[in-house]
C-alpha cells in the first residue's frame, strides 16, 4: 500500500489540534489545580510543534529553590514540562500519520516535601547502557542543595502529560477528594 504524502498545511493543522488536546488535558484536572501559569507553544512551518509550561527559559532552570509555577497544584506542589512533536508516519510500514513525540520531559515537584519526580524522554542525549531512552528520575534533595539528582534514571514505557497528571490526582490528590 502506498502511503499518502503529508503537506505542511496539514502538519502544521494536526500541530495545532495536539495544543488544544494538550490543553484540554489540563483543565480536566481543575478541580486539584490552584492556578496554571501561560503555556508556550510554537509550530514550525514544517508542522513541528513544541509546547513548554511555562517557558522554555522557566523550564530548562527548574531546581529546589523553584517558585510554584506552570501547573500549580492546590497543596502548592507544580508541574512544569516539555513537549516536542511532529505528525508523521512512526514507521516505513505504518499506513497512518499520526503525533510523534520527538521530545518530552514533565517534571513534578512538591516542594515542602523536598521531593521530585521527572520523566524524560531526549533521544540525543546519553549513552543508552546509563540513560534509557524512556526513563524517570524521582527522590528528594537536601535543602542545601541547588539542582536536583539526576541519577538513578529509572527505565520506563513512553509516558504523555495524561498520564502524568493521573498519576498525580491518584497518588497525591485522590485521598484529599474524597
Amino acid at each position: 500500500m502506498t502511503r499518502r504524502r503529508i503537506s505542511q498545511r496539514k502538519r502544521v493543522h494536526e500541530a495545532k489540534r495536539h495544543i488544544q488536546i494538550v490543553e484540554g488535558r489540563i483543565y480536566r484536572h481543575f478541580d486539584m489545580i490552584d492556578h496554571i501559569d501561560r503555556i508556550t507553544t510554537r509550530i514550525a512551518s514544517d508542522g513541528t510543534g513544541s509546547i513548554y509550561m511555562p517557558s522554555v527559559d522557566i523550564f530548562e532552570h527548574i531546581n529546589p529553590k523553584s517558585p510554584p509555577q506552570g501547573i500549580v497544584f492546590n497543596d502548592n506542589s507544580f508541574l512544569v514540562f516539555k513537549e516536542i512533536f511532529h505528525y508523521d508516519y512512526l514507521s516505513e510500514e505504518a499506513t497512518e500519520p499520526k503525533i510523534i513525540q520527538i521530545e518530552y520531559s514533565f517534571h513534578f515537584q512538591m516542594p515542602q516535601r523536598r521531593f521530585f519526580f521527572r520523566y524524560d524522554f531526549h533521544p540525543e542525549v546519553g549513552d543508552r547502557l546509563t540513560h534509557p531512552l524512556h526513563h524517570l528520575h524521582a527522590g528528594g534533595w537536601f535543602s542545601e542543595t541547588d539542582s536536583l539528582p539526576s541519577i538513578p534514571r529509572f527505565p520506563v514505557s513512553e509516558v504523555s502529560l495524561g498520564d502524568v497528571l493521573e498519576l498525580i490526582q491518584v497518588n497525591f490528590f485522590l485521598s484529599s477528594l474524597n
